[in-house]
Protein backbone atom coordinates (compact mmCIF):
# COMPACT_ATOMS: atom_id res chain seq x y z
CA UNK A 1 0.00 0.00 0.00
CA UNK A 2 1.10 3.59 -0.62
CA UNK A 3 1.22 6.17 2.14
CA UNK A 4 -2.05 7.54 0.79
CA UNK A 5 -3.74 4.22 1.50
CA UNK A 6 -4.05 3.31 -2.19
CA UNK A 7 -2.38 0.29 -3.80
CA UNK A 8 0.84 1.25 -5.56
CA UNK A 9 0.93 0.61 -9.30
CA UNK A 10 3.24 -2.26 -10.25
CA UNK A 11 6.63 -1.16 -11.53
CA UNK A 12 7.10 -1.49 -15.26
CA UNK A 13 10.82 -0.89 -15.10
CA UNK A 14 12.35 -3.20 -17.65
CA UNK A 15 8.96 -4.38 -18.92
CA UNK A 16 6.98 -7.48 -18.04
CA UNK A 17 8.80 -10.73 -17.11
CA UNK A 18 8.53 -12.18 -20.63
CA UNK A 19 9.97 -9.02 -22.17
CA UNK A 20 12.79 -9.03 -19.65
CA UNK A 21 13.55 -12.67 -20.41
CA UNK A 22 13.64 -12.02 -24.16
CA UNK A 23 15.88 -9.00 -23.63
CA UNK A 24 18.23 -11.04 -21.44
CA UNK A 25 18.44 -13.80 -24.07
CA UNK A 26 19.16 -11.23 -26.77
CA UNK A 27 21.90 -9.63 -24.65
CA UNK A 28 23.52 -13.00 -23.99
CA UNK A 29 23.28 -13.90 -27.68
CA UNK A 30 24.93 -10.63 -28.74
CA UNK A 31 27.79 -11.10 -26.28
CA UNK A 32 28.28 -14.70 -27.42
CA UNK A 33 28.27 -13.74 -31.11
CA UNK A 34 30.85 -11.00 -30.56
CA UNK A 35 33.07 -13.19 -28.40
CA UNK A 36 32.87 -16.02 -30.93
CA UNK A 37 33.94 -13.70 -33.75
CA UNK A 38 36.88 -12.34 -31.77
CA UNK A 39 37.98 -15.69 -30.34
CA UNK A 40 37.76 -17.23 -33.81
CA UNK A 41 39.73 -14.48 -35.53
CA UNK A 42 42.26 -13.27 -32.98
CA UNK A 43 42.25 -16.04 -30.39
CA UNK A 44 41.33 -16.13 -26.71
CA UNK A 45 44.53 -14.71 -25.27
CA UNK A 46 44.65 -11.59 -27.44
CA UNK A 47 40.95 -10.80 -26.95
CA UNK A 48 40.02 -8.71 -23.92
CA UNK A 49 36.65 -8.34 -22.21
CA UNK A 50 36.77 -4.59 -22.90
CA UNK A 51 36.92 -5.31 -26.63
CA UNK A 52 34.03 -7.77 -26.32
CA UNK A 53 31.69 -5.39 -24.50
CA UNK A 54 32.61 -2.48 -26.76
CA UNK A 55 31.99 -4.33 -30.02
CA UNK A 56 28.81 -5.97 -28.72
CA UNK A 57 27.43 -2.63 -27.54
CA UNK A 58 26.88 -4.03 -24.05
CA UNK A 59 28.20 -3.06 -20.65
CA UNK A 60 30.74 -4.89 -18.55
CA UNK A 61 27.98 -5.43 -16.01
CA UNK A 62 25.87 -7.20 -18.63
CA UNK A 63 28.77 -9.50 -19.52
CA UNK A 64 29.36 -10.49 -15.89
CA UNK A 65 25.64 -10.89 -15.32
CA UNK A 66 25.53 -13.67 -17.90
CA UNK A 67 29.04 -15.11 -17.55
CA UNK A 68 31.26 -15.61 -14.52
CA UNK A 69 34.26 -14.37 -16.47
CA UNK A 70 36.17 -14.58 -19.72
CA UNK A 71 36.89 -18.31 -19.37
CA UNK A 72 33.22 -19.05 -18.68
CA UNK A 73 32.32 -17.04 -21.79
CA UNK A 74 34.86 -19.02 -23.80
CA UNK A 75 33.33 -22.32 -22.64
CA UNK A 76 29.89 -21.11 -23.74
CA UNK A 77 31.34 -20.24 -27.17
CA UNK A 78 33.13 -23.59 -27.28
CA UNK A 79 29.85 -25.41 -26.60
CA UNK A 80 28.08 -23.46 -29.33
CA UNK A 81 30.80 -24.16 -31.90
CA UNK A 82 31.19 -27.84 -30.95
CA UNK A 83 27.46 -28.42 -31.26
CA UNK A 84 27.36 -26.64 -34.61
CA UNK A 85 30.24 -28.71 -35.99
CA UNK A 86 28.59 -32.00 -35.02
CA UNK A 87 25.25 -30.88 -36.45
CA UNK A 88 26.83 -29.82 -39.73
CA UNK A 89 28.68 -33.13 -40.00
CA UNK A 90 25.48 -35.09 -39.41
CA UNK A 91 23.45 -32.90 -41.76
CA UNK A 92 25.95 -33.52 -44.54
CA UNK A 93 25.19 -37.26 -44.46
CA UNK A 94 21.46 -37.05 -43.76
CA UNK A 95 20.73 -37.21 -47.49
CA UNK A 96 22.62 -40.50 -47.84
CA UNK A 97 20.71 -43.75 -47.81
CA UNK A 98 21.58 -47.39 -48.00
CA UNK A 99 24.26 -49.12 -45.95
CA UNK A 100 25.11 -47.73 -42.54
CA UNK A 101 28.89 -48.07 -42.73
CA UNK A 102 29.39 -45.57 -45.59
CA UNK A 103 27.19 -43.09 -43.74
CA UNK A 104 29.28 -43.35 -40.57
CA UNK A 105 32.49 -43.02 -42.61
CA UNK A 106 31.16 -39.94 -44.35
CA UNK A 107 30.10 -38.30 -41.08
CA UNK A 108 33.67 -38.59 -39.79
CA UNK A 109 35.07 -37.39 -43.11
CA UNK A 110 32.79 -34.35 -43.09
CA UNK A 111 33.83 -33.56 -39.51
CA UNK A 112 37.49 -33.45 -40.55
CA UNK A 113 36.75 -31.55 -43.76
CA UNK A 114 34.90 -28.87 -41.78
CA UNK A 115 37.83 -28.60 -39.37
CA UNK A 116 40.21 -28.23 -42.31
CA UNK A 117 38.04 -25.58 -44.00
CA UNK A 118 37.05 -23.46 -41.00
CA UNK A 119 39.65 -21.39 -39.16
CA UNK A 120 37.14 -20.53 -36.42
CA UNK A 121 36.58 -24.20 -35.60
CA UNK A 122 40.30 -24.93 -35.52
CA UNK A 123 41.12 -21.95 -33.34
CA UNK A 124 38.33 -22.36 -30.78
CA UNK A 125 37.98 -26.13 -30.54
CA UNK A 126 41.50 -27.40 -31.06
CA UNK A 127 44.08 -24.67 -30.53
CA UNK A 128 42.69 -22.50 -27.72
CA UNK A 129 40.29 -25.10 -26.30
CA UNK A 130 42.85 -27.34 -24.54
CA UNK A 131 44.97 -24.35 -23.47
CA UNK A 132 42.08 -22.32 -21.99
CA UNK A 133 39.93 -25.07 -20.50
CA UNK A 134 42.68 -27.46 -19.48
CA UNK A 135 43.09 -30.98 -20.85
CA UNK A 136 40.61 -32.63 -18.47
CA UNK A 137 37.74 -30.20 -19.07
CA UNK A 138 38.47 -30.05 -22.81
CA UNK A 139 38.31 -33.84 -23.02
CA UNK A 140 35.04 -33.89 -21.04
CA UNK A 141 33.43 -31.45 -23.46
CA UNK A 142 34.74 -33.31 -26.49
CA UNK A 143 33.28 -36.51 -25.05
CA UNK A 144 29.95 -34.79 -24.48
CA UNK A 145 29.71 -33.57 -28.06
CA UNK A 146 31.64 -36.26 -29.93
CA UNK A 147 32.05 -39.54 -28.04
CA UNK A 148 28.37 -39.87 -27.19
CA UNK A 149 27.41 -39.63 -30.85
CA UNK A 150 30.15 -42.08 -31.79
CA UNK A 151 28.87 -44.52 -29.17
CA UNK A 152 25.36 -44.33 -30.63
CA UNK A 153 26.71 -45.00 -34.14
CA UNK A 154 28.82 -47.90 -32.86
CA UNK A 155 25.80 -49.45 -31.22
CA UNK A 156 23.95 -49.40 -34.52
CA UNK A 157 26.97 -50.90 -36.30
CA UNK A 158 27.28 -53.64 -33.68
CA UNK A 159 23.56 -54.40 -33.84
CA UNK A 160 23.89 -54.64 -37.62
CA UNK A 161 26.80 -57.08 -37.35
CA UNK A 162 29.24 -54.62 -38.96
CA UNK A 163 31.46 -54.22 -35.90
CA UNK A 164 32.38 -56.86 -33.33
CA UNK A 165 30.72 -56.20 -29.98
CA UNK A 166 32.92 -54.27 -27.59
CA UNK A 167 32.31 -51.98 -24.58
CA UNK A 168 30.66 -49.22 -26.60
CA UNK A 169 31.75 -46.09 -24.74
CA UNK A 170 35.32 -47.31 -24.26
CA UNK A 171 35.64 -47.91 -27.99
CA UNK A 172 33.94 -44.58 -28.74
CA UNK A 173 36.51 -42.75 -26.58
CA UNK A 174 39.37 -44.47 -28.43
CA UNK A 175 37.92 -43.43 -31.78
CA UNK A 176 37.33 -39.92 -30.46
CA UNK A 177 40.98 -39.68 -29.41
CA UNK A 178 42.08 -40.74 -32.89
CA UNK A 179 39.65 -38.31 -34.50
CA UNK A 180 40.84 -35.41 -32.35
CA UNK A 181 44.48 -36.21 -33.06
CA UNK A 182 43.71 -36.16 -36.79
CA UNK A 183 41.84 -32.88 -36.33
CA UNK A 184 44.76 -31.36 -34.38
CA UNK A 185 47.15 -32.47 -37.11
CA UNK A 186 44.92 -30.81 -39.70
CA UNK A 187 44.60 -27.67 -37.57
CA UNK A 188 48.38 -27.29 -37.38
CA UNK A 189 49.25 -28.48 -40.90
CA UNK A 190 51.63 -26.15 -42.80
CA UNK A 191 49.97 -24.34 -45.69
CA UNK A 192 50.48 -26.05 -49.01
CA UNK A 193 51.52 -29.38 -47.49
CA UNK A 194 49.89 -32.81 -47.83
CA UNK A 195 49.70 -33.25 -44.06
CA UNK A 196 45.94 -32.65 -43.82
CA UNK A 197 45.18 -35.16 -46.60
CA UNK A 198 47.47 -37.72 -45.02
CA UNK A 199 45.83 -37.27 -41.61
CA UNK A 200 42.39 -37.78 -43.16
CA UNK A 201 43.52 -40.95 -44.95
CA UNK A 202 45.22 -42.31 -41.83
CA UNK A 203 42.13 -41.78 -39.70
CA UNK A 204 39.85 -43.53 -42.20
CA UNK A 205 42.36 -46.40 -42.44
CA UNK A 206 42.23 -46.87 -38.67
CA UNK A 207 38.43 -46.56 -38.64
CA UNK A 208 38.11 -49.27 -41.28
CA UNK A 209 40.11 -51.56 -39.02
CA UNK A 210 37.12 -52.06 -36.68
CA UNK A 211 34.83 -53.26 -39.47
CA UNK A 212 34.16 -56.98 -39.46
CA UNK A 213 35.35 -58.83 -42.54
CA UNK A 214 32.51 -60.91 -43.98
CA UNK A 215 33.02 -64.66 -43.58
Amino acid sequence: MSLSGQAAAPSRRGGDPETQRERALATRSDILATARKLFGEAGYHTTGTTEIVTLSGMTRGALYHHFAGKEDLFEAVFRQVAGELVNRSNTAVARLSGELWPQVQEAFRQYLLLIAATKEYRRILLIDGPAVLGWVRWRELQSEFVAQGIAEALQLLMDGGLVQRQPTMALACMIQATLQDAALTIANAPAGSNVADEAMAAFLFILNGIKKIPS
